[in-house]
């Protein structure tokens, strides 16, 4: 009953306030027109006429809103989505790539673990980035061994660019990038005897040959019967073959032929080098490539096998008879004349350089002269 009391006397309030504002809009109305209506009007004045110049129309400004048609960004649009393409395809082929390392070193992890007492680096860590096609892994503490330093090389699937020239590139040369993984078994010096031996693939061979210091200068290519028709021998004597071609190896690298690019032993350097070496690294060098599917992984272990049981043959047999030794000795000696004589080369092209810049020097010395000092000299 007091809410209906109250909301009838807001009502009433509003009522007169209606009532008060429209009595004084009136109000001010009328006093308007009064004031309106005492104003004097004003006294027409008679003017001269003006004649009025003709003028030129002021050009009319109209705003006109810019028509744009999809066809004027084709560029931009091109540029984007250029952009965009590459990003994702760099993303999606690092993951691939790192994908692909992984499941490799998951697939030979139990093998490393059971021969070396330390599988990856101090951190821990088994693989190693270093880039988005390339990995590393580092194995340590084994008999005969000092170390192996591995690398896995995948195709450039996180570059476009390089990823399209490498397909054309596999088309017509075999200058291609491939996936693979490349094993230096760092060997103890003294173990066994100096020598260069290798097994490669035929279609890679040249180019080894070609690419290598150890294998161009200091082996023979040629063919075996033990060996699949694919693979060639590089030795320097017939005796390391025979040492080195066991039954073990050669089963090996049957079961592994279509993955094997080339098995290295040498104490040589791979680069020619430009002065002589007194303490030359012995290596055991083995260069796979990967199924292009990773469920076929498991096919490589044997790979990894091989260079295992060379690890631990060549120091336990490697120790030849003295003409193979007196062999193995020339080839070195002859190759370190072919260095010496490479070295003295190139201190009398220095020291014939050196006399013609002399010479030089005070040819333009003498012109600097006056022509009587130079009829004096």
């Amino acid at each position: 009953m007091k809410n209906s009391r109250v909301l009838l006397l807001a009502l009433i309030i509003l009522a007169l306030l209606q009532v008060f504002v429209g009595i004084t809009v009136a109000d001010e109305w009328d006093e308007e027109e009064n004031n309106e209506a005492t104003v004097p009007l004003p006294v027409p004045v008679e003017e001269s006429p003006i004649i009025e110049v003709a003028q030129e129309p002021k050009p009319l400004n109209i705003f006109v809103r810019p028509q744009y048609k999809l066809s004027d960004f084709y560029r931009e649009i091109f540029v984007i989505v250029t952009i965009v393409t590459y990003i994702l395809n760099y993303i999606m082929g690092k993951r691939a790539n790192e994908k692909i390392a992984r499941k490799w070193m998951e697939t030979h992890y139990q093998l490393f673990a059971e021969n070396f007492a330390q599988v990856g680096n101090d951190k821990g860590n088994a693989l190693i980035m270093d880039g988005p096609a390339d990995y590393l892994f580092y194995l340590t503490g084994r008999r005969n061994c000092q170390y192996i330093h591995g690398r896995i090389t995948l195709k450039p699937r996180h570059d476009l660019l390089q990823t399209i020239t490498n397909f054309i590139m596999s088309q017509f040369s075999s200058n291609y990038i491939v996936d693979s993984v490349t094993y230096h078994a760092y060997m103890n010096d003294k173990d066994y005897d100096d020598f260069v031996f290798a097994l490669t693939k035929k279609e890679k061979a040249g180019d080894l040959r070609k690419s290598r210091y150890d294998l161009g200068d200091f082996t023979r290519q040629s063919n075996s019967n033990l060996l699949p028709n694919a693979m060639n021998l590089h030795s320097e004597s017939l005796e390391i073959t025979d040492t080195i071609l066991t039954n073990k190896v050669v089963e090996l690298v049957k079961t592994i032929t279509k993955y094997l690019n080339a098995v290295i032993i040498t104490d040589q350097p791979r680069i020619r080098p430009e002065k002589s070496i007194e303490n030359r690294q012995k290596l055991i060098t083995i260069i796979s490539e990967l199924p292009n599917s990773s469920s076929k992984f498991e096919e490589t272990i044997p790979v990894s096998e091989l260079l295992m049981f060379l690890i631990d043959w060549v120091p336990s047999k490697c120790t030849f008879r003295g003409e193979t030794k007196a062999k193995i000795t020339k080839n070195r000696e002859e190759a370190e004349k072919k260095i010496q004589k490479g070295l003295e080369y190139e201190r009398q092209e220095a020291i014939q350089q050196k006399k013609a810049e002399k010479k030089r020097a005070e040819a333009e010395r003498v012109a600097k002269l006056s022509p009587e000092e130079q009829r004096k000299m």
